[in-house]
């Protein structure tokens, strides 16, 4: 039996017109994926500089062995920060780190992978609305337990690529009370965008710029001018949830802030080692309310990272008063002295607090 397709406005095509017709309206239809299946169009990346240069870390600054671990997709993993997820593992190997506020006035984080691995990485907990506009300029995997079913409706609607909680790429650890002992590894992270054909190849845009020991350099080769900074040797964060409050101490000899919460040092369960930043840099932000709530009805707030502020940024040992821009979703955050020039960081993991002029930030 035959079959015709009617399109509107159109009367009689012949199979080869029609097939062009059908190509070409399919070509200008968005599409979607169920799941989290690669989505390219809305974020941008950038081709590499020059592939015969050293293959230098745009989240960190530092030479790696190999393009190739620059091009592929960046991981963001939520990891808990409740005091029965402590100690964390794996967040000494992330590139970047990220602390948000939640509900309650509890931190939690986003830990960011591209050119390192980490065999243990958790206890991996629920995305937040906040996760979206944070690492959307990344174009990366989100790596969550699942999250309020809003939440996972805007991350489908940014068309971010995630994965949630299932039984090949995460694990319970039975030794732990859940919900506070679910882990993944980013072996099998990069398994699973394997299994899905996931095309990912190209270097992120990070903004952020690195100093180097020849003169303060940016990752993309351009000069940045020398800005005024003060001593800091030590920083505290006072977050409202004591619980989490955040503090570091400059150790001169390996060049890193030694990290404490609530006082106790913050170390990494898997291997026993100090969370110990290169650089760490506090955003002030304005937090909103979302409309959604929790089992317990606290309502989850939104950190408003796009625009502009002030931030405090901490390397080396000094600290740095500047601003913050982010214009839209697609872009990375820059963070700028007066001059509007970047701020350099020292080359290894930085650490980002996004907190209200409340908290604030207490250092000397």
């Amino acid at each position: 039996m035959r079959t015709h397709m009617r399109i509107p406005g159109i009367s009689r095509v012949g199979p080869l017109a029609l097939l062009v017709i059908v190509c070409l309206l399919a070509s200008a239809l968005p599409l979607t994926f169920s799941g989290c299946r690669p989505a390219e169009s809305s974020q941008s990346g950038q081709p590499i500089p020059d592939p015969e240069k050293p293959p230098v870390n745009p989240l960190t600054g530092e030479t790696v062995s190999s393009w190739d671990l620059l091009t592929r997709r960046p991981l963001a993993v939520k990891v808990e920060n409740d005091p029965k997820a402590r100690p964390q593992s794996g967040i000494i190997d992330a590139d970047l780190v990220y602390e948000e506020l939640v509900e309650g006035g509890v931190t939690r984080f986003i830990c960011i992978y591209l050119s390192r691995d980490s065999r243990v990485i958790g206890p991996t907990r629920s995305a937040r609305p906040s996760d979206i506009d944070i690492t959307y300029y990344l174009n990366p995997l989100l790596i969550c337990s699942g999250g309020a079913q809003q939440v996972i409706s805007m991350v489908k609607a940014a068309g971010m690529n995630y994965i949630s909680e299932d039984s090949t790429h995460f694990w319970r650890d039975r030794t732990r009370r859940a919900p506070h002992n679910l882990y993944t590894s980013t072996a099998l992270l990069r398994q699973y965008l394997a299994e899905i054909e996931d095309t990912y190849d190209k270097l992120p845009h990070s903004g952020l710029v690195f100093s180097s020991e020849g003169g303060e350099v940016g990752v993309a080769g351009e000069e940045t001018e020398s800005v005024t900074a003060s001593s800091a040797n030590s920083i505290s964060i006072p977050y409202k949830s004591t619980v989490c409050a955040a503090s570091y101490q400059y150790e001169p000899t390996t060049d890193s802030y030694l990290r404490s919460i609530n006082g106790v040092p913050h170390t990494d369960l898997t291997t026993g080692k100090r969370v110990a930043p290169r650089n760490v840099i506090v955003q002030f932000i304005t937090v909103t309310g979302s409309g959604i709530r929790d089992v317990t009805g606290a309502e989850t707030p939104i950190s408003q990272v796009i625009g502009s502020g002030k931030c405090l940024v901490f390397t080396g040992g000094r600290v740095y008063h500047g601003t913050w821009n982010k214009p839209n979703r697609s872009s990375p955050t820059r963070y700028l002295n007066e001059s509007g020039k970047d701020i350099p960081l020292h080359p290894g993991q930085t650490w980002i607090h996004l907190v209200t002029e409340d908290i604030g930030a207490v250092y000397k």
